[in-house]
């Protein structure tokens, strides 16, 4: 098993944060143009599907906790990786959220099961992103 975990503070509060994270609506703008579907019920689906840059993405999960405003975890496969759609091969992402005098800091871990760190350090760069493409979203909002 491997575990990453990235840190960042925002400028605005868990609820905003919160919103930006959850809402379908703004997914296209951090999570590379692909669009989530979900319920956010506990053992409900969830889905990413969308084109970014000539690819097309679908990643396919589950949610496995959900406590508003503070945190939330899901599990995550690719399809497209050519690796087998069995539960050593999903990412477990968790989002925690704390606030502090109008700051909200955003913990985000991943876990993968495989043993494959090639893999862990691709995902931890791709989180990067998006903890930039979500800055500028909150700087928009």
């Amino acid at each position: 098993m491997s575990k990453t975990r990235l840190t960042k503070k925002f400028n605005t509060s868990a609820s905003t944060l919160w919103s930006i994270l959850t809402e379908a609506k703004y997914s296209p703008d951090y999570m590379f143009n692909c669009t989530l579907k979900t319920s956010w019920e506990v053992g409900e689906d969830i889905t990413w599907q969308g084109e970014y840059q000539g690819y097309k993405a679908f990643q396919q999960g589950k949610v496995l906790a959900f406590e508003p405003i503070k945190t939330l975890s899901y599990s995550t496969f690719d399809p497209n990786t050519g690796l087998n759609d069995e539960a050593i091969n999903y990412i477990h992402v968790t989002y925690i959220l704390s606030e502090t005098d109008g700051h909200t800091e955003l913990v985000i871990e991943n876990e993968t099961f495989d043993g494959n760190e090639q893999r862990m350090e691709h995902i931890q760069q791709g989180w990067l992103m998006v903890l930039d493409n979500l800055e500028q979203l909150i700087r928009l909002k």
